[in-house]
Formats: structure tokens, C-alpha cells, sequence
């Protein structure tokens, strides 16, 4: 077993209870998307709070600008010690910290649903071998990430290569890998697209797949950019926040042309349950809640130094 594998294990494990429990693969990456959210919640919190944060000290911010107006390397110097002394970390705010984290956490999920055969069903690696070079012989495959979903696909042309048990196990398993009547092993294609009138109904019906990416992307960008506008106008000026907003449905569209149907139906999930938390943590963690918060915690300590000082000042007064 490759050092990878034990990392892929857990996640692999939950993956296969959810299909196990619910007897479809759809529903299973409905509720492992979930799951993947719940790990990233700390750091979504944590976003949410400097966010808020951020708006408490942008007037002693604009502040310092306007002190050392001309002078570039003094703002720098002074606003990098007003973010030591507030605890601000402006990382987490702008969204990079999550992202560092969220990256090859997406790319271990990616790889467990791109291998639903070895991870959910558990087929033996000697008959998943077989059934590698099996498919080898009946199709041209370029890209060795999609082995198992051109196995799945193509399955139906390699019967006697493994045992009836395991055959009997994929073909049910294929069965359930399904969502608007179509399985998910193919990538949806521009070309359905192109030749609409001779395409086929399923190749027309993976098409919903790339569409429903797109929309469930610029619902998020729509629901994050309000909310900025709402909590950081200053930032929600800026021309990237416009780039950011139609830019990445755009590219959620033409990924999911790119990837099996399968990765584009979890891309979904993932960008609906990202509107939904967007929400409830915009609810829960209100800036003007997060703010008067903070107040509280800089009053007591702020109190609890003038006492300290105090009672330094008085004992050395007493000797």
C-alpha cells in the first residue's frame, strides 16, 4: 500500500459508509461534501471573524494613511504594528489561509471520488489489475486518473475478467453511480452542444451538469460580494471583487467540462453548502456582534494592565 493510501483511508472509509448507508452514490457525495465543510469550518469561522474584525480597525488604518501620506514604507511599518498589537491576521481575512488549506484537501477528495471502484467498493487489487489492463486492450485511454471511471464505463465489454461476486458488486455499483437517469463516468461534452439535434438524450442530460456548476458558483460569488459590500465597502470597490464574482463560475463551468459528471456533481454540492454557510455564519458571527466582542476582551484587558501597573506602582511605593 503507497503512503498515500493511508491518507486517502479516512476519508475513503466515510465515503463508503454514506454509500453503504444510503445506496447511491449522488447521496453519498451530498453528504461527504458536508462533511468535508464541517473540517473547513474552524477556518471559515475564522475568516468570518477577521472580516469583522477588520472593519474595527480600518479607522485607525485610514488614520495612519492619512499621517504619513506620501510616505509608503512608514504606512506599511505602522499598519503591520497595528495589525501585531490587534491580533489581525490580514491572510485569513482575504480569503488566502483557507485556500492554502482547502487545496490539497480538494485534491485527496478529488483523487478518492476519481477512484470509486478501489476506495467504495473495495475491489481487490489483483482483480482491479486485471481489470486496468483489460480496459487498456478496448479503449485508448490518455489520461491514467480516469482508469477506473472508463472501467466503469466500458465494463459491459469486460466480462470474465473478474470474479462473478466482484462483477455482480460493479454492475449495481454502476447502477447507483447515476443522476438524471445517466451515469457519471463521462465527462459532458461541447459537442453535445455543438450537434444538439443528433446527440444523444444522455449526452443532452450531462449538459445540466456544467450549467447547475455555473449557477450554484455565481449564487456564492453573489451571496460573498453582498455581504462585502455590506461589511467592507472600501474592499468590495476593488476591481478584482467584479473578476472574482462572474469570473470563477465561468471557470466552474469549464471545469466541469474537463472532469468526470461524478466531480461536477460534487462541485455542485460544494457551492450550494458554501451559499448556505456563507449565510448562517454571516447570521451567527454579525460584524457588529464580533466587534462588540472584541471591545469587551480589549476593555478587560486594557483594565487588567492599568490594575497590574497599579499594584506594581504600589508595592514599590511600599519598599
Amino acid at each position: 500500500m503507497k503512503f498515500l493510501d493511508y491518507v486517502y483511508l479516512p476519508f475513503a472509509w466515510i465515503l463508503e459508509q454514506f454509500y453503504n448507508f444510503s445506496g447511491n452514490y449522488v447521496v453519498a457525495l451530498f453528504f461527504f461534501a458536508i462533511v468535508f465543510k464541517l473540517i473547513l469550518l474552524p477556518s471559515s469561522i475564522s475568516q468570518q471573524k477577521s472580516s469583522a474584525k477588520m472593519q474595527r480597525i480600518q479607522p485607525k488604518i485610514r488614520r495612519i494613511q492619512a499621517r504619513y501620506a506620501g510616505d509608503q514604507k512608514k504606512i506599511q511599518e505602522e499598519t503591520q504594528a497595528l495589525y501585531q498589537r490587534e491580533g489581525y491576521n490580514p491572510m485569513g481575512a482575504q480569503g488566502c489561509l483557507p485556500l492554502l488549506i482547502q487545496f490539497p484537501i480538494i485534491i485527496l477528495l478529488y483523487n478518492i471520488i476519481y477512484q470509486p471502484l478501489k476506495y467504495v467498493l473495495r475491489i481487490d487489487a489483483k482483480e482491479l489489475t486485471a481489470l486496468t489492463e483489460a480496459v487498456k486492450k478496448v479503449t485508448e485511454i490518455t489520461n491514467e486518473r480516469q482508469i477506473e471511471m472508463t472501467i466503469m464505463d466500458r465494463f459491459s465489454e469486460l466480462s470474465g475478467v473478474v470474479s462473478v461476486e466482484t462483477a455482480e458488486r460493479v454492475e449495481e455499483f454502476i447502477e447507483n453511480f447515476s443522476a438524471f437517469g445517466v451515469t457519471l463516468t463521462t465527462n459532458p461534452s461541447f459537442d453535445a452542444i455543438k450537434n444538439w439535434s443528433t446527440s444523444e438524450t444522455g449526452a443532452k442530460l450531462l449538459i445540466i451538469i456544467p450549467i447547475l456548476s455555473g449557477v450554484t458558483s455565481l449564487l456564492t460569488s453573489i451571496i460573498t460580494q453582498a455581504r462585502q459590500k455590506k461589511e467592507n465597502p472600501e474592499m468590495a470597490k476593488n476591481p478584482t471583487m467584479g473578476c472574482m464574482t462572474y469570473g470563477m463560475p465561468l471557470m466552474s463551468v469549464w471545469f466541469a467540462f474537463q472532469f468526470p459528471a461524478g466531480i461536477g456533481v460534487y462541485w455542485i454540492f460544494q457551492n450550494i453548502l458554501s451559499a448556505v454557510q456563507t449565510v448562517i455564519l454571516h447570521k451567527v458571527y454579525r460584524k457588529e456582534k464580533v466587534m462588540a466582542k472584541e471591545l469587551v476582551v480589549e476593555t478587560i484587558m486594557r483594565r487588567s494592565k492599568e490594575n497590574n501597573t497599579k499594584a506594581i506602582a504600589k508595592m514599590k511605593n511600599e519598599e
